[in-house]
């Protein structure tokens, strides 16, 4: 089904993202089909802005300009163009039919081909009531999302390319917390229903989450289109204290919703696919990848040290934790800070892992290296073997590169086939190990989150006997004279 989509974009500054904006709907939007509404909302240049647009759009079916008369924000001059002016108040024959899809895009984002047509397919999936596209610059619809260069930036060129090579291993769509505002499709219908932006979240930021979980009540989902790619430059038409807006509105939506902010976190654990955690690394560019390793726990670490340089040394950045005393080669990163599993590599290696270090690694590295050591070092009463490290490998062997001591050179031939391979091969063996570990990832995660709840616990109880005992009471007193005394404040 195509539904008629009314393409909602608000006005306000930065000409230069604003015609780059139209510019992509004018190449790539059907016009015989959808429409285009643009609306003034009395930014800064506004006439200016009016005269350039007016002129970019002149001649051109589908598109329409209107002007607030006065400075609405952008949850007022959205509600304005979608519940007033495409109800035929516009006065204009093409304003006379509500549209059955309406999007809003920011003006500052670049739609590119194909990108509606994607969206409408997700937006016809069963019970889908909102759809976003990927983009170079929306948070976690960002590919890639997770980088693993320290210190690059995710352009445009960049995004293009890596979307291009993985959005076809992508599935069609996948279920977010929430869409991302800077380029929202939702059904008519819905927004006859529910209304569309609460003014409590304006002049904007959050409004479209709240939309989002408003829907969620009546059991309609919002979903990214892996298909779609609309650029977005962020934060170009909007002005005022952007900071302070968004930590208030956030602190609003997490009143009305608690559950917000672990379901994003669920969703960045667990929702979004391996292929797309791992996109930058999949799709290489720039500086040599980069290979961690935590040796503290071994023994006759510098002998491992001097196998892992032999074998990996040409072709990887390498970067340790050493135990004190092991020295490193000249060019490998030493550390003595915990591994964050957001901060990608393309390859870890494992030595006699435990389960939690399984775990971390599987959501930092690309591929994983595990060296092992003989069934006879790994007795019953050793550390490794107490924490189940021989019980994981029957779990984890089919999907890593698994050697012994010795073996390093060899399992570097097979680090290279795998990284040489196919692309959509390696993605399907990474997503194969993901599927595997799953069920460790998720153990860990629930435990890690009843840690927590029991360290808040215990941290509270002990505040409480602190406030209960005398010495406690007693300071209190002191602090009351000590503050009427002459001199004090």
């Amino acid at each position: 089904m195509t539904r008629t989509t009314l393409v909602v974009v608000p006005v306000y500054g930065d000409l230069e993202s604003l015609l780059r904006c139209v510019d992509g709907l004018v190449e790539h939007l059907d016009t015989s089909v959808h429409r285009v509404l643009l609306v003034s909302d009395c930014g800064p240049d506004a006439d200016a802005i009016e005269r350039a647009l007016l002129e970019r759009i002149d001649g051109r079916p589908g598109f329409r300009y209107e002007r607030n008369d006065r400075n609405l924000g952008f949850v007022g001059t959205c509600n304005r163009a979608v519940l007033e002016l495409d109800r035929g108040t516009g006065g204009t024959d093409d304003a006379d039919t509500a549209a059955e899809a309406v999007l809003l895009l920011n003006s500052d984002a670049v739609p590119t081909a194909g990108f509606l047509d994607a969206m409408l397919d997700v937006l016809d999936e069963d019970r889908t009531g909102v759809v976003t596209a990927r983009s170079d610059n929306a948070t976690i619809a960002s590919i890639p999302y997770r980088l693993t260069n320290r210190g690059a930036a995710r352009t445009e060129e960049r995004t293009r390319a890596v979307w291009g090579a993985v959005a076809p291993l992508l599935p069609v769509s996948q279920v977010l917390p929430v869409a991302m505002g800077f380029c929202f499709l939702t059904r008519r219908e819905l927004i006859t229903e529910h209304g569309l932006f609460d003014d409590a979240f304006a002049p904007g930021y959050g409004e479209e989450n709240d939309y989002c979980l408003r829907l969620a009540e009546h059991g309609w989902t919002s979903r990214i289109a892996n298909r779609a790619l609309v650029l977005h430059a962020g934060g170009k038409s909007f002005s005022g204290n952007r900071n302070a807006l968004r930590a208030a509105h956030q602190r609003e939506l997490e009143h009305r919703y608690p559950f917000l902010p672990d379901a994003v976190a669920a969703y960045q654990r667990h929702g979004s696919t391996a292929t797309e955690r791992f996109a930058d690394a999949l799709v290489p560019a720039g500086p040599p990848p980069r290979l961690a390793v935590d040796l503290r726990h071994v023994e006759d670490a510098g002998g491992l040290v001097r196998e892992i340089d032999a074998a990996f040394a040409d072709g990887f950045d390498l970067e340790a934790r050493l135990a004190p005393g092991t020295s490193a080669p000249v060019g490998w990163t030493v550390t003595a800070d915990a591994p964050n599993p957001d901060d990608l590599v393309t390859v870890t290696v494992l030595v006699d892992p435990t389960p939690a270090e399984v775990v971390a690694a599987n959501r930092r590295s690309l591929e994983l290296v595990v060296v092992r050591s003989a069934p006879t070092a790994l007795p019953w009463s050793s550390p490794a073997h107490r924490a189940g490290a021989d019980q994981v490998a029957v779990l984890l062997d089919p999907h890593v590169v698994a050697t012994t001591r010795g073996g390093l050179v060899v399992a570097r031939e097979q680090l290279d086939r795998r990284l040489s391979a196919p692309l959509a091969s390696r993605s399907e063996a990474l997503e194969g190990r993901w599927a595997a570990l799953l069920p460790l990832d998720l153990t860990a995660a629930e435990v890690a989150a009843a840690n927590a709840s029991d360290e808040v616990t215990r941290l509270r109880r002990e505040l409480d006997d602190l406030r209960a005992s005398r010495s406690f009471r007693t300071g209190q007193a002191i602090a009351k004279v000590a503050a009427r005394l002459p001199g004090r404040r």
